[in-house]
């Protein structure tokens, strides 16, 4: 399984500067996103394949090391909250781990998709309830009741060496953080090492990660604790 995200992305175009560390709040372009989000569209196909293409032992082993991580980083954070995932297009599949905490005491939300150009809602799931479909055709609970989370464990297509994420284009957490009042939840994310990128591809509008776990274990972005 390849490890070097310097040797999979190597002549990828790379933004060289970035001019906000966070988002601005208020000052959403949504056509500009959308403009900004289809130009990095070439490293976000190639990166989808390369997750695609892993072989089953490369992503079983992978998987248990991101869920060793962040399990002991739940209890050493002291994680409570928690905004989840399920897998999609090759994500790390998580759900042991999910049931797990779940059987712990830890609340688990999962975002929804309420529509294409609002933020996403932090719905309270509870692993093996009924599941229904939000407005991208997604897996979601059917109970509306929604959870505020002090930690987001987000889905990344690819990271840049700052934290920048690259998500799949539609921009849903970047419009949910900006719509999100201070003080923010920990923003971690979670990818396969192949997503690691060595360049900054961020723009201002990106979610800005407080920290990553990958395989190769836990990444922190920021001085502060994550």
């Amino acid at each position: 399984m390849p490890t070097s995200s310097a040797e999979h992305n190597k002549g990828l175009p790379l933004k060289k500067k970035m001019t906000c560390r966070r988002l601005t709040r208020g000052k959403f372009n949504l056509e500009m996103i959308r403009i900004l989000s289809m130009q990095k569209d070439p490293l976000r196909r190639q990166l989808l394949e390369q997750r695609e293409q892993m072989s089953q032992q490369d992503r079983r082993a992978a998987e248990k090391s991101i869920a060793d991580t962040l399990s002991a980083k739940a209890v050493t954070q002291g994680w409570l909250r928690i905004a989840v995932f399920l897998p999609w297009r090759g994500e790390p599949d998580l759900m042991s781990t999910w049931k797990a905490w779940h059987a712990r005491g830890m609340s688990l939300a999962l975002p929804v998709v309420v529509s294409r150009d609002t933020p996403l809602v932090m719905q309270l799931w509870h692993p093996g309830e009924s599941l229904v479909r939000d407005a991208m055709g997604l897996a979601v609970p059917a109970d509306t009741k929604t959870l505020a989370c002090d930690t987001w464990l987000v889905p990344c297509v690819g990271i840049d060496r700052l934290g920048g994420r690259l998500g799949a284009g539609k921009g849903f957490y970047d419009r949910t953080i900006a719509a999100t009042p201070e003080p923010w939840p920990r923003l971690i994310g979670v990818c396969f090492d192949h997503a690691l990128h060595d360049g900054v591809f961020s723009e201002s509008h990106d979610l800005q990660l407080d920290a990553c776990v990958t395989e190769s274990g836990w990444r922190d972005f920021r001085n502060r604790a994550a």
